[in-house]
């Protein structure tokens, strides 16, 4: 059996078709799979093992239809047996459904709940976590969401180049700063950065974009790698860190896709759309205005920002200390 997953954008939504593709491969051996993502996301699932091709979409190429039916053509020639939509947008349904074979494609939220929570007339809640809708459309092939977990993949000479750098054998957390839209950043990881070296005496190495750069100040034992690294380099660092503190971010769903113990802040945007187990920790100073986003915003819609600006540093750190103290028994 051919299968074509279509999931363009954003790195953690494409992460978590992960265990989609992990159970596909599990109730059909056999099956081939391939998937189609945007470029500026790809790395969420290159070196997976139960993909067979991976086509790259460029982003800048979504409005050229003569690139896009020319794709359609190429894929074609696969002669798919299935194709699966998990983005369930406008391109993805239109390349779907041009390659005339069987079209699944998983339920977005209601549209009407989209422009209410748009319009700030009701908060936004997630019906299901997302990887539990991924695997809903799939009851047709007899696939079912069994506790699968989220996996980030990379090749093994990416870990050995970056160990001969940093070491990854030595006691080391990670801080990940940064976040796809202002209103998801915390305000005070400098300062926690600061309590942690304090306290714990450790290394800390910052992650993030180019953007985030600066946001963390540098000294003897705080290394600030925004911007120098690749994802496949922060998954590697990550996937060797005690521990790790995100926001809802790219960084937060690579740290779980290495089983790292994460603890992730939520201020504007709903936790409710992802699962927790026993290595994440939720932190976030539940304001009653909060969940208020989608995705998160530019500017607070209410302008006061309570729901980052009231967890203070200390609260954070009281949270890291006792689950670290709860795993050695302190």
């Amino acid at each position: 059996m051919k299968i074509l997953i279509i999931r363009f954008s954003s790195f953690g939504d494409v992460l978590m078709t992960s265990p989609v593709l992990k159970k596909i491969k599990k109730v059909y051996p056999d099956s081939e799979i391939d998937f189609l993502v945007y470029d500026s996301f790809s790395e969420a699932v290159t070196d997976n093992p139960n993909l067979n091709n991976i086509y790259i979409f460029p982003k800048k190429k979504s409005k050229d239809f003569d690139y896009i039916n020319k794709l359609i053509s190429e894929l074609k020639e696969k002669k798919y047996d299935y194709v699966i939509d998990l983005h369930s947008k406008l391109l993805s349904g239109y390349i779907g459904k041009k390659l005339k074979t069987n079209y699944i494609k998983y339920q977005k939220r209601k549209w009407w709940k989209t422009i209410l929570v748009k319009l700030r007339l009701i908060r936004y809640k997630a019906d299901l976590p997302i990887v539990k809708q991924y695997f809903r459309p799939l009851k047709k092939l007899n696939i079912f969401y069994e506790n699968e977990k989220t996996e980030f993949f990379f090749n093994l000479s990416i870990e050995d180049n970056l160990n001969k750098k940093y070491n990854l054998n030595e006691e080391y957390l990670i801080l990940a700063p940064g976040a796809s839209k202002n209103t998801k950043k915390w305000v005070y990881f400098n300062e926690l950065a600061a309590l942690l070296t304090e306290k714990l005496n450790m290394k800390i190495y910052v992650i993030g974009g180019k953007e985030d750069f600066g946001v963390v100040k540098e000294s003897k034992n705080i290394i600030d790698l925004c911007g120098k690294l690749s994802f496949k380099e922060s998954g590697a660092l990550l996937k060797h860190a005690k521990f790790s503190v995100t926001n809802d971010s790219g960084p937060f769903h690579i740290s779980v896709g290495v089983d790292t113990k994460t603890f992730v802040i939520f201020g504007p945007t709903d936790s409710g759309m992802f699962l927790f187990g026993e290595n994440e920790i939720l932190i976030s100073s539940n304001q009653e205005c909060s969940p208020c986003s989608l995705h998160g915003d530019d500017e607070c819609p209410k302008k006061h920002f309570n729901c980052m600006k009231l967890l203070l540093p200390e609260q954070v750190f009281e949270v890291i200390k006792e689950k670290i103290n709860e795993n050695t028994g302190n």
